[in-house]
């Protein structure tokens, strides 16, 4: 059963990267404290690649769809998500587009991507201070090992994508994400093989239909016909 999960959508919210540390307030409280851990944590990471594992699970937590996949990322919004078992499927944005092909469909389908903190989770890896306070509250939990952090994000709008996110550091390197929706179903990514500040390949970013490969791309105008397959051989 293919279960499909826009992770670009999903987690695709975390700050694995900040943009600007929290400025002190004039009395800071234990949400400034937590604040001001994980972005500090997010601006030591520029680029991160690792191979995921992503667990769905439901309300009783019986599992539903163990999925693997590989992970690239480059700050401030350059994703690519390939999904390896039990199917394949590519997600990929740079930032402005967001490209989804599944090759059983033989299809690719083109939309504008989501900046919304929280609409569209994965822009926390290059968020700043004030924008992560603007879309969550952050708590920091406690871990007695003294190598871990982990922090819980609630969305402060209702009608946000899920109901609660925790991020699990080891050290300095993202190890583990958790989704909770509002029916309880849990998603949980764990993070191996994780390479940090390495150089990628800009192209990686964007992607060009194969021939015969149907596309949808809803990005053009109401004019323009938003249907068409690349050219056959």
């Amino acid at each position: 059963m293919k279960i499909p999960v826009t992770i670009l959508m999903l987690i695709t919210a975390v700050p694995l990267w900040g943009q600007s540390p929290v400025d002190a307030p004039t009395v800071a409280t234990a949400e400034d404290f937590a604040l001001q851990a994980l972005v500090e944590l997010l601006l030591q990471t520029n680029t991160m690649q690792a191979e995921v594992e992503q667990l769905l699970m439901d309300q009783e937590g019986r599992e539903l769809q163990e999925t693997r996949a590989q992970l690239l990322m480059q700050k401030p919004s350059n994703f690519r998500w390939e999904i390896i078992e039990p199917y394949s499927e590519l997600m990929v944005t740079n930032g402005s587009r967001i490209w989804r092909y599944e090759p059983d469909l033989e299809q690719v389908t083109i939309q504008a991507f989501n900046t919304e903190l929280d609409r569209t989770p994965v822009m926390l890896l290059n968020g700043s201070a004030d924008s992560i306070r603007e879309s969550y509250a952050v708590t920091a939990a406690t871990m007695t090992d003294g190598v871990h952090q982990r922090f819980i994000l609630q969305p402060r709008q209702p009608d946000s994508l899920f109901e609660r996110m925790s991020l699990t550091f080891n050290g300095v390197v993202l190890e583990e994400m958790q989704f909770e929706d509002s029916l309880g179903q849990q998603t949980s990514l764990s993070f191996h093989s994780v390479q940090r500040n390495i150089s990628v390949d800009a192209a990686s970013f964007s992607y060009a239909p194969l021939a015969g490969v149907d596309v949808i791309d809803s990005t053009l105008d109401s004019t323009s016909d938003s249907t068409s397959a690349a050219s056959r051989d």
